[in-house]
């Protein structure tokens, strides 16, 4: 019964393979596929374990060798293959996998299932100590270890079982790029496994910069227009047991910090080539390079011995936190508290653990001039916050002392630029912040000259300039009929909108103002932006608007759509509606063995100009252009005549995701009571294709006419 059930399947699973193409897979049926990952492992581990037996199994006889053990082992092997194969390939019917990225994994899957069921039925399985048994076990192994391979390929990424490069060395803080840096290694670890060049899930790819934003089938991943940020962050947000959540179930969720990063890199308008060290020192995004990255010199591998726990714990008071940089870490930061209970004594009694001291926070400690001399034999200090402090500047030569400070904070203390100038001499010195100090702007504007040090000198304006936000563009549909306008707004009163309708970002001085609905009279992009004075003028925000001077009275499908790709019949082609760019949306009329002919029917006669068709491209659904659009037209059905044909331009390579466009057939202008469009799907896919030879679709949305 089991072998008869094994066959069974099998040969389902051929008759499925031969009728792909045309097969429509349920929604229900797709439960049954996120099942593969579960129940693959058990038919691997026993075929595996059932073809070793054969290998070690030496001569005739032996007492390794249990044949009724032997057989069970692999008829539950070869049961369960078929049911893996089955579901990994309802699986591979979900949008997403790439044709080249699956199309071994699923072979050799199929292979194994097969493969086993034969191994079953022959004789030879019964005879292990045969060399020919023993190879057919070898390359039993071999096939099913690629199987395999290939599948944790697609689920975990090309790199993970061996890294492609090795672990990724980080770099310096003052040498780390926003996004290569920080941001890219966290996409990495957490989105790259579902969105590749090999698995694209909702068509979104981010392991190039270029593809991440350009976005899915969803869209972009950030809009920094809405208060939610867009999809990214949306779908993070989403409650974890909700199937739209990211990342999914099961894999690893970004931590708290994570989001905070991806936030504030949207927010500062997810740039691919900041760099850490030009960031304010206020932002999240630095505070996470801090606490992620090292700053990549010799010194601060912190090399020397951890002190005494005893000692550290005994230097603890209220007022005095004494603590190691991270656990195992010999280096040690000291912070100290409550103004009133300080004493200059509170420093030298740290001289004990000098050696391994690096940082050292005094901000708004009574501190004088007097204590940098004590504060300078502590020789391996990186980081001196004296913030707020007495310090006047007058010892500031006694910081020369210390080799390795990097970074040094002064804000709100009574230094002079007389007294910074020494500061020049510390080789190491990186970064000095200076805000709220007596300091003249153009004594400022002297220290930032500087070559080695950044000072940084704070907020010193009376006046805040900041960018206003993106008009609102208030049209929900893209498709204008009849005299439609197009409506822009802005939240800020007196606020100006200036647009352009070539697809030119509009500046401020020449661009059009807005002064009420935009009449439109063709296919039309906007660019619009909001200026004020005493704001920066806003980013653009782009809308494509389609010009429908004429929507059909009725429509007749003279041919039919494919059943699994119907949409709302002949209403689809008419309702002024563009739909989402999926195949599986439901919106679609999708033609493969049959041309696309449809008649547009107008109770009087209209004057037309152009018809254009609204169309889907997936190269990986071998949904193509057309190969040839005829546009005919007339008084009525039977008084046709042929007014335009168009044969489109093939794509030359493979193109990942949907992408939807337009195919405009122009004429000279007559009066017409029907029009028949007729698009012919494309023969036979060109050879570049890895369906090369089999029939292309023709997905069709909307007819448009002008």
């Amino acid at each position: 019964m089991l072998y008869n059930t094994a066959f069974f399947l099998n040969g389902l699973l051929v008759f499925f393979l031969v009728f792909e193409d045309r097969l429509v897979t349920p929604g229900w049926m797709y439960l049954v596929g996120r099942f593969h990952p579960l129940v693959l492992h058990f038919p691997l581990v026993v075929l595996l374990l059932f073809a070793g037996w054969v290998i070690v199994v030496e001569k005739p006889g032996s007492n390794r060798w249990h044949a009724g053990l032997a057989d069970t082992l692999l008829l539950t092997g070869t049961l369960t293959a078929a049911v893996a194969a089955l579901s990994g390939f309802v699986l591979s019917q979900e949008d997403g996998y790439e044709a080249d990225a699956i199309f071994f994994h699923k072979w050799l899957g199929i292979g194994v299932s097969l493969g086993s069921l034969a191994w079953y039925a022959i004789p030879v399985r019964r005879t292990p100590w045969n060399f020919s048994a023993k190879a057919v076990a070898v390359v039993f192994i071999l096939v099913t270890m690629a199987a395999g391979h290939l599948g944790g390929n697609l689920t975990h990424g090309n790199d993970f079982l061996i890294p492609a490069a090795g672990e990724k060395a980080r770099v310096a803080l003052e040498d780390a790029q926003v996004y290569r840096d920080l941001v890219q290694p966290v996409l990495q670890q957490k989105c790259y496994p579902c969105h590749n060049a090999d698995k694209a899930k909702g068509g979104l790819q981010m392991h190039t910069r270029e593809l991440l934003a350009k976005g899915g089938e969803n869209g972009i991943p950030w809009d920094t227009t809405q208060a939610d940020l867009g999809l990214l962050l949306r779908r993070v947000h989403l409650p974890a047991n909700d199937k739209k959540h990211m990342p999914p179930r099961g894999k690893a969720q970004l931590t708290e910090d994570e989001v905070v990063l991806l936030t504030a890199w949207i927010k500062s308008g997810s740039g691919f080539d900041g760099k850490v060290s030009e960031l304010p020192r206020e932002s999240p995004l630095y505070s996470y390079a801090q606490a992620v990255l090292r700053t990549g010199s010799a010194e601060d591998m912190y090399a020397f011995k951890a002190a005494d726990a005893s000692r550290v714990a005994a230097l603890n008071t209220n007022y005095r936190i004494v603590k190691p940089l991270a656990p195992e870490s010999p280096a040690l930061v000291v912070n100290f508290y409550n103004r009133a209970a300080f004493k200059n004594s509170d420093i030298s009694d740290l001289l004990p653990v000098g050696d391994q001291v690096i940082s050292m926070d005094l901000s708004k400690m009574p501190v004088g001039d007097e204590d940098l001399k004590t504060i300078a034999r502590f020789s391996r200090l990186r980081k001196l916050l004296l913030n707020f402090t007495d310090i006047k500047g007058n010892t500031l030569s006694e910081l020369k002392k210390l080799p390795f400070l990097k970074e040094l904070a002064l804000s709100g203390t009574a230094v002079t630029a007389t007294h910074l100038k020494t500061l020049e001499e510390i080789p190491s010195l990186r970064d000095v912040y200076l805000w709220s100090t007596p300091l003249s702007a153009d004594e400022f504007a002297h220290l930032k000259k500087s070559k080695k040090i950044r000072y940084e000198s704070g907020f010193r304006s009376d006046t805040v300039v900041i960018a206003l936000n993106a008009p609102t563009v208030e049209n929900q549909e893209q498709i204008l009929t009849g005299g439609t306008r197009i409506r822009l707004s802005h939240r800020i009163p007196g606020a100006e909108i200036r647009y352009n309708l070539d697809g030119t970002v509009p500046d401020s001085a020449v661009s059009a103002v807005y002064s009420g609905p935009i009449a439109i009279s063709q296919n039309t992009k906007l660019v619009a932006r909001a200026f004020r004075a005493g704001w920066l003028g806003s980013a653009p925000v782009e809308r494509f608007f389609i010009k429908a001077n004429y929507r059909a009275d009725s429509v007749h499908l003279i041919s039919p759509p494919d059943a699994k790709f119907k949409g709302k019949g002949g209403k689809t082609l008419s309702d002024g509606i563009r739909s989402i760019t999926l195949p599986n949306s439901g919106d679609w009329l999708g033609y493969r063995d049959t041309d696309f002919q449809s008649d547009l029917f107008f109770r009087k006669p209209v004057k037309v100009s152009s018809v254009t068709l609204s169309m889907l491209q997936n190269l990986n659904r071998f949904i193509f252009p057309p190969a040839r659009l005829e546009v005919w037209g007339g008084a009525n059905p039977d008084s046709l005549a042929l007014l335009k044909v168009i044969r489109p331009a093939m794509p030359k390579k493979m193109v990942p995701g949907n992408e939807d466009f337009l195919l405009e057939a122009g004429f000279e202008p007559r009066l017409l009571g029907c029009i028949r469009v007729i698009a012919k799907p494309v023969g036979k896919l060109p050879a570049w294709h890895p369906k090369k030879g089999e029939k292309g679709w023709v997905f069709v949305d909307e007819v448009i006419i002008n």
